[in-house]
């Protein structure tokens, strides 16, 4: 063990969700405090910014706007003078229309160096590319030491910490398709060698993989397990890039829940003939119908052609299947049958060990089927629920649920994965935890702001 350091804040992982806890500081006015006062931010890759983002061979959920809105009128003028930068100015161009995500990733790059020039011009803090972290033990100050090693383990380190976020983002382990159940069975091993997750097919080479799983299938039965963005968007690369394969009513996609569709007022929802939500699916904040729940954008376009909402037409390869358990041997005989499942079960959080102060692991709430990783405070939950003092999450699978003024549906049941909250109202919450206050500071360094909590996601 070489190197021994401290810093008051520790930030793994530098993608998005990591550089949106640095944007949110910026936002308020408070970057150069936090700065001050010392942070590390450790990322395994040789630069921050997009992370794994740029990878997706699909659209934002989002309206390009909203992207840019993190350096619209920054107190950083470092920040401020990127609304010039070309690449700024055409996803401003494009308004409330989606964009390709390897766009938004060349962005989040951009301000990504921004952001390393800002970190190395203030000694206290650092940024440590091509490092990751792997442990964490609490101290019993209530801080951190944090075991580090390069990416390539060739070299180690430790930091002792004041405190952490977590932004290590997320992934699709394959062993949670050995345990949960797709009508009453889980998919392994019974369909071995015939399931591609949908993180592995909306990367560039996953429709590569799907072809050489059907080579000598004229004509291919592939089913699609599940109902948010991620599936409808798997259906939608099937459907551009192998649709003349696919006879009428050979893709079919199994979802648990209702298909929920976004609108920005229930009088336009009205309007295309969709009534399928109450009071408790409208956000009292924003008015919005669905706000959180409901497909937008592409995956919504391909699901009103699905329930035939306002006339739009109909996609004759593409059949959709509610679950339910009275119909599981009906599940099972699609499943049977299908040359190729594509399974958008949703992610789990990349983790670290934690561990207590005599160094024993600390089960987390994470751990077990669908548990969250945060809590409302963002703070890390152990098994029995409750945050870990000085330990925060942010990022996909976070599984952090928006309250009060956030906003939000009353029907909402799943988690927030909004690039736009975590730079905003998400990670503002996590600043209030972390940033120290200095010598006749106020009583909390977070100002009162007024939100547009009508802004959009990115969901995968």
């Amino acid at each position: 063990m070489s190197t021994h350091a401290t810093t008051p804040i520790l930030i793994a992982g530098g993608g998005p969700a990591g550089i949106a806890i640095l944007l949110a500081a910026s936002r308020i006015g408070q970057l150069p405090h936090l700065l001050d006062a010392g942070v590390t931010l450790v990322e395994q890759g040789s630069t921050i910014g997009s992370g794994m983002l740029g990878r997706y061979v699909i659209n934002s959920d989002s309206a390009a706007e909203t992207f840019v809105d993190a350096i619209t009128a920054n107190p950083v003028p470092e920040l401020a003078r990127l609304t010039h930068h070309p690449l700024v100015e055409m996803i401003r161009s494009q308004g409330r229309q989606p964009l390709p995500l390897r766009i938004v990733a060349d962005f989040l790059d951009v301000v990504g160096h921004v952001l390393t020039e800002l970190i190395a011009a203030h000694p206290a803090s650092r940024l440590l590319t091509g490092w990751r972290l792997e442990t964490l033990t609490r101290q019993e100050d209530g801080g951190w030491l944090a075991d580090l090693a390069t990416t390539r383990g060739a070299h180690s380190q430790q930091i002792v910490a004041g405190k952490v976020v977590l932004a290590l983002g997320a992934c699709q382990p394959q062993a949670r398709l050995y345990t949960e159940n797709v009508a009453g069975r889980p998919l392994l091993p019974r369909y071995k060698g015939r399931i591609v997750q949908s993180d592995a097919l909306l990367a560039p080479e996953g429709m590569h993989t799907l072809r050489a799983m059907l080579a000598g299938c004229e004509k291919p039965r592939i089913t699609i397990i599940g109902g948010a963005s991620s599936a409808l968007s798997s259906a939608n690369v099937i459907l551009r890039d192998m649709g003349e394969r696919i006879a009428p009513g050979h893709l079919t996609l199994l979802h648990q829940s209702r298909l929920k569709l976004f609108y920005r007022t229930a009088e336009e929802a009205k309007a295309d003939g969709y009534a399928d939500f109450n009071e408790g699916d409208i956000c009292p904040v924003s008015q919005f119908v669905h706000r959180f729940g409901g497909l937008r954008y592409d995956s919504r376009t391909l699901a009103m052609r699905l329930l035939g909402i306002a006339g739009a037409t109909p996609e004759p390869r593409l059949h959709a299947q509610q679950m339910t358990p009275d119909n599981a041997a009906r599940i099972q005989h699609i499943l049977d049958h299908s040359d190729a499942i594509i399974a958008c079960l949703g992610y789990s959080p990349r983790r670290v060990c934690v561990r207590d102060i005599n160094g024993q692991p600390v089960a987390l709430e994470a751990d077990e089927p669908h548990g969250a990783l945060t809590g409302p405070n963002c703070g890390v939950l152990d098994q029995a629920g409750h945050e870990i003092p000085g330990l925060f999450g942010i990022g996909l699978a976070s599984g952090f649920r928006p309250s009060g003024a956030m906003g939000g549906e009353a029907s909402f049941r799943g988690q927030v994965n909004s690039l736009w909250l975590w730079q905003n109202a998400i990670g503002e919450r996590i600043l209030t935890h972390i940033l120290p206050f200095s010598a006749g500071a106020r009583s909390s360094p977070i100002p009162a702001r007024p939100f547009d909590l009508a802004r959009g996601h990115v969901h995968l």
